[in-house]
């Protein structure tokens, strides 16, 4: 199916005025900084026509804990970029409906509940803004399977720096819309290290070169048998972490590299 440019895709969102009427990352709760929305048609399984897929690009990924203590992700999850995506619905009770209003609740803070669509922001308010994304229960919606509506789990945006919200901490927020702050930029993984040794080289140059670094030598995670495996570098090119050349080197999307 044919992409849509960033304009066609953004003219499709919204933060008020839905209707009555899955998820492929392993994340579940995170801060990261939003660097564009995107979007194709697509058609899948039992799908009888195609329909606008939504991706939101972000960079500077920091896993967080679930308010009970569990894990942010399902599995490990080092990548510094990530994407999600949710199929486009003018429903409120629809993934997008539930991420549009918990956006709204947010940047529209005190816009009347009746303002015209025009006068609200949208979700484009968000791009370039470090922000914190969680997967919430309970949202009811239609259950075909079941005939009935059941409660399912949804993206929902918690905080955006320097807009308002509850962060990670629980404290309650005291920002008001304006210029966000910077995100910290977070020490430096063995993962990232790993990636970029990679980023302009050749897989024979990196295997020369990757297990003499120290700081990934004195790693005591899974990383090196992964990369002795292959699978370290064919989970970063099933991503788009990388991308290889004709002349077998690899290059790291500029976003992800980091020193």
């Amino acid at each position: 199916m044919a992409d849509m440019t960033n304009e066609q895709v953004l003219a499709q969102l919204q933060t008020r005025g839905f209707e009555s009427g899955g998820f492929g990352s392993p994340i579940r709760h995170a801060r990261w900084k939003l660097d564009s929305i995107t979007g194709s048609m697509v058609q899948r399984g039992t799908m009888p026509i195609a329909r606008l897929e939504v991706n939101y690009n972000f960079s500077g990924v920091e896993i967080l804990p679930m308010p009970d203590g569990s894990p942010g992700s399902t599995e490990p999850y080092p990548w510094p970029i990530a994407q999600i995506n949710l199929l486009h619905s003018n429903r409120d009770k629809s993934g997008m409906g539930i991420l549009g209003k918990s956006i709204d609740t947010i940047i529209n803070a005190g816009v009347d509940g009746n303002a015209p669509q025009t006068a609200v922001k949208n979700q484009d308010f968000l791009i370039g803004k470090v922000q914190e994304w969680m997967i919430t229960p309970g949202h009811m919606m239609w259950n075909r399977d079941e005939n009935k509506e059941t409660p399912r789990e949804c993206w929902e945006v918690v905080h955006i720096e320097g807009v308002g919200g509850t962060p990670h901490s629980g404290a309650a927020a005291t920002e008001s819309a304006g210029t966000p702050k910077s995100a910290t930029k977070p020490e430096i993984t063995p993962t990232q290290q790993a990636i970029n040794l990679l980023d302009g080289k050749t897989q024979q140059e990196w295997n020369a070169i990757v297990f003499l670094d120290p700081f990934i030598k004195a790693d005591t995670s899974d990383l090196k048998t992964n990369i002795i495996s292959g699978s370290f570098v064919t989970s970063l090119e099933t991503a788009g972490i990388i991308t290889k050349d004709d002349n077998g080197i690899f290059h790291v999307k500029p976003a992800v590299l980091e020193g």
